[in-house]
């Protein structure tokens, strides 16, 4: 048992694809948020993670970054143990009380390394092991048998595992014997994400998030070129960032199906300029196939959007009253449901008065706090 006065340390394995300046997914923002917080409150975090590192590249600088270069690209067992060796290093040269993954939950290449590496690096030193959950979409994405059964094993070895929705909680329980499982939700910084004065509205909708195709963006292209024929000048702006590949993809998409006068593509912003852009539109859209929370949402609800969902478990949990829901794959019905807010000012602004008395319920400080027990919590025994 550690002294209450102690700080404690922390190793992440916080390996992703994800590079600023093309895009950062919800999994990999709460961690920048969380650490953040949790360096103010005590806690020092390393974190193994490819180069080149997230934070210092944001300029967060909430934790100390191990950075490693990319070796196996789609090889998970052969960098899974080149990342275990690396953590074993660390951990013979200095002193954790802690191993974390701050896991995306979908099981591809980065998520199999970071598991099975801190399952191993959590055995051999004797430390407890979290992890964080933010969906289960397992569907989409292929392991092999041994990634199912380390990932298994990861999961029953975990002292505790946080999910950031019940939804998700309910996932991870059908799929794992866990021993414990907490609820933290995601949060937002009101002080930066808000309604901005007087801002001209220059797009009827905004898309926030990673354009890919899991986020449902060639569906609600579909919806979009239903729209323009009510509405001929109506513009989309899908805002956020993507892999050079599909942004080839839908730019593609986008003039060959005649939407290049009414659907812009910004590509991967700072904050700054996106809570702008986001102020300067009339609605958000979000057709996700899967979310674990939907972070892009309190985002948007903070700016005063009202918003249009994929009608999922999560968002439904998390949202319920405050925005209006649409299957997630029928365009039909969300390019009738962008229509019918565009033409409704009162209820655009109910919604939006409805999603930001809301989201002040989601504090990235009182997640942190939350998650702060949870940590000591562990280290007691």
């Amino acid at each position: 048992m550690r002294s209450m006065n102690e700080n404690l340390r922390i190793l992440a394995f916080f390996l992703h694809p994800c590079k600023y300046g093309e895009y950062v997914g919800g999994a990999e923002r709460r961690f920048l948020e969380i650490t953040t917080r949790l360096k103010k409150l005590g806690v020092e975090m390393v974190a193994l993670e490819y180069k080149p590192s997230l934070a210092r590249e944001w300029g967060y600088l909430s934790y100390s970054s191990i950075e490693i270069d990319r070796r196996f690209i789609n090889h998970s067992i052969l960098e899974a143990i080149r990342v275990t060796l690396r953590g074993i290093i660390e951990c013979v040269k200095d002193k954790f009380d802690i191993i974390y993954v701050p896991s995306r939950g979908i099981f591809g290449y980065s998520d199999i390394t970071n598991l099975v590496s801190a399952y191993v690096v959590s055995l051999l030193f004797r430390k407890p092991l979290i992890v964080v959950f933010h969906h289960l979409a397992q569907s989409d994405y292929s392991c092999s048998y041994f990634d199912e059964i380390v990932k298994g094993l990861t999961q029953r070895h975990a002292q505790v595992c946080i999910a950031v929705s019940r939804a998700t909680a309910n996932d991870v329980i059908e799929t794992f014997r866990v021993k414990r499982l907490i609820v933290s939700p995601n949060g937002v910084d009101l002080k930066s994400f808000r309604k901005l004065p007087s801002t001209l509205k220059l797009y009827d909708a905004v898309f926030f998030g990673r354009v890919m195709e899991e986020k449902g963006i060639p569906n609600l292209l579909k919806a979009w070129k239903i729209v323009i024929t009510q509405l001929p000048n109506a513009k989309l702006l899908l805002l956020g960032g993507s892999t050079p590949q599909a942004k080839e993809t839908y730019i593609e998409i986008i003039n060959r199906v005649g939407l290049s006068r009414n659907v812009v593509l910004s590509g991967f912003v700072p904050d700054e300029e996106a809570i702008c852009l986001l102020n300067s539109s009339q609605i958000f859209v979000l057709p996700s196939k899967a979310e674990g929370f939907g972070l892009t949402i309190v985002e948007a609800m903070a700016v005063g959007l009202p918003c249009i969902l994929s009608d999922i478990p999560a968002l439904r949990e998390n949202f319920h009253s405050a925005a209006v829901f649409v299957e997630p794959q029928n365009p039909n019905q969300l390019a009738q449901a962008i229509l019918t807010l565009l033409s409704d000012p009162e209820k655009r602004r109910k919604l939006a008065n409805k999603g930001q008395k809301l989201v002040k319920h989601f504090s990235w400080d009182a997640v942190a706090e939350k998650e702060l027990e949870v940590l000591k919590s562990v280290t007691k025994h």
